[in-house]
């Protein structure tokens, strides 16, 4: 038996994901999967789609054998945490001997490289004078290694490329190496949103739900059913989040805030927390709080993921901890029969707890501690970040989700 592992978000379980399991099960037939997978708001700092439960209920009806939640201060990162964090998670679980991702990019070999290159003194030195000119990471980043590689900056600026390095990166940097397994991300480019055959990116189908602009018959092409029928009853209900409904909380929270509050928490730097006080006062919902801050320093999705560590009340001395420690737990969010023997070889292998009920550790009354341990903390901040997710429904959706809800059990043959 081989144990592959994916690190995903699913926002929402499309054709491409189901894809990647199909074309490696051609090299690892015998294979099982574990999906680490972003919780309720994604890698960029958006909203998804659906909650966490739904999302993991649509990887387990279509190959995935077990989900299992990357926690937030990891998920709600860059590349490297996020990527880091997956990885350092399916490691621990002490029973994943592969990984397989996505990408623009295949060639093994020359991202291994690549992967190598950025962790050299030269690539660092020159990274930090580039940052010191005011340019983002992710631009300075490609433009370096290419320089260093003279592989193509058009090919380390593909977001699943990127992502891939990452992974490749962190994997590198195990005791134990895992086997890696690249697919060729096909057709559907990352942020392109065009439907392509029976392909569509993520992005594609997100918009076309959100500016009320689906058709349901091209959309029916590029998802498994299952992600068909519950898009369609959204579409039917609008029941779908939106990142606007928490303006107000944040307006509030920054005219509220003291500046030396403001310098503590996770992503502000450099003067920052004067130019989100002053756009606090001038800005009129969301989109002109992120217009009025962006810049090459600072782009939409580091805006986007700051807004939650705002609201999260995350501070740059919580991440340190936590990036010292890695992830801490393996919360279930859902399985199948396969799934199972996953979770007793598990619980007998991995270093980390496998949380399948949240109040055996953590619940409501204990969160409002003042004294969390580390553990406690990481895992409080999941559950907060439901909270948060809740509020952006109109009308909110119930409190307390994490302590109330069990890991969704897919039983073979199951027609539900």
């Amino acid at each position: 038996m081989s144990i592959t592992g994916i690190i995903s978000e699913y926002n929402p379980f499309h054709n491409g994901h189901k894809y990647l399991i199909q074309k490696h099960k051609e090299n690892f037939p015998d294979s099982y999967f574990i999906a680490v997978m972003s919780g309720n708001f994604t890698q960029r700092g958006e909203i998804a789609l659906v909650d966490k439960w739904q999302r993991a209920k649509l990887a387990v009806a279509n190959g995935i054998d077990l989900v299992i939640e990357l926690p937030f201060v990891f998920a709600v990162r860059s590349a490297q945490y996020f990527a880091k964090g997956g990885i350092d998670l399916l490691h621990k679980l002490h029973c994943v001997d592969t990984i397989c991702f996505g990408s623009e990019y295949t060639n093994e070999k020359e991202l291994t490289f690549i992967a190598q290159t950025s962790q050299s003194e030269k690539f660092q030195q020159m990274l930090k004078n580039k940052l010191a000119d005011g340019q983002s990471y992710a631009a300075v980043t490609s433009e370096v290694l290419s320089n260093l590689t003279n592989i193509s900056e058009d090919i380390l600026k593909a977001p699943n490329t990127i992502l891939g390095i990452e992974y490749l990166k962190a994997n590198l940097n195990l005791e134990k190496p895992l086997t890696v397994n690249i697919i060729q991300r096909m057709k559907a480019e990352h942020n392109n949103l065009n439907y392509q055959e029976n392909f569509a990116s993520g992005t594609a189908i997100r918009h076309s739900l959100y500016t009320n602009n689906s058709n349901f018959s091209k959309l029916k092409q590029v998802v498994p059913d299952e992600t068909y029928f519950l898009l369609q009853e959204i579409h039917q209900t609008q029941d779908l989040p939106h990142l606007d409904y928490l303006f107000t909380n944040l307006i509030s929270k920054l005219r509220l805030a003291k500046l030396d509050e403001l310098t503590k928490i996770y992503g502000i730097r450099e003067g920052l927390e004067y130019k989100l006080l002053k756009t606090a006062n001038e800005a009129i919902n969301l989109q002109d709080f992120f217009q009025k801050l962006k810049s090459k320093r600072y782009p939409l999705t580091n805006l986007q993921r700051l807004t939650l560590y705002l609201l999260l009340n995350i501070t740059k001395d919580l991440i340190q901890r936590f990036d010292d420690t890695g992830a801490l737990y393996a919360r279930v969010l859902a399985f199948n029969d396969k799934g199972t023997e996953l979770l007793k070889q598990m619980k007998k292998n991995a270093s980390i707890p496998i949380i399948t009920k949240t109040t055996s550790y953590l619940d409501s009354k204990k969160r409002c501690q003042q004294k969390l341990t580390t553990f406690e903390e990481m895992l409080a901040i999941d559950t907060y970040a439901t909270e948060l997710y809740n509020l952006c429904f109109n009308p909110f959706k119930p409190y307390g989700k994490d302590f109330t809800t069990s890991p969704y059990y897919f039983k073979t043959n199951n027609e539900n």
